[in-house]
């Protein structure tokens, strides 16, 4: 009788071991298809944040400028493109960009620097450390961070 509850016990921590196992390695791999994409997400959501940041702190008109046109380019194209549609910290950074940009539209660069932007700013910066976060909840680690 010994015998046989070592044996089951034994069996059992086997099952469990290959399992987890398995589910780490499923969980793995799926992050890995998705690395470039990833990453790619991630360069577009920091360089939001950053031309955000800079609207909001710029007193050069220039850079002010050249930050407003690079925020509408990514706004309009790459990051609208790379929205991780079943990401509930990809859609906060959607809908603190479109916070932002409806403050933006119409401004000109007259009153440098732009106070009122800073808090949305800071808004899209935490949304974009959220996403990032994120990605970093996959497999079993994810139990333990």
């Amino acid at each position: 009788m010994g015998e046989m509850i070592k044996f089951g016990v034994t069996t059992a921590i086997a099952v469990i071991t290959v399992g987890l196992g398995l589910f780490q390695f499923a969980s793995t791999s799926a992050l890995s298809v998705r690395e470039p994409f990833v990453e790619e997400q991630t360069r577009l959501c920091i360089e939001a944040s950053e031309h955000a940041a800079r609207l909001a702190s710029t007193i050069d008109p220039e850079t002010w400028k050249k930050s407003r046109e690079e925020f509408w380019m990514l706004y309009l194209g790459p990051l609208a493109m790379v929205e991780d549609v079943e990401s509930q910290s990809q859609s906060r950074v959607a809908n603190e960009m479109v916070k932002f940009g409806n403050l933006l539209n119409g401004r000109n660069e007259t009153a440098l620097p732009m106070n009122s932007l800073r808090s949305p700013a800071l808004a899209i910066a935490h949304a974009c450390q959220a996403s990032i976060r994120s990605k970093w909840d996959v497999g079993i680690l994810s139990w333990f961070i």
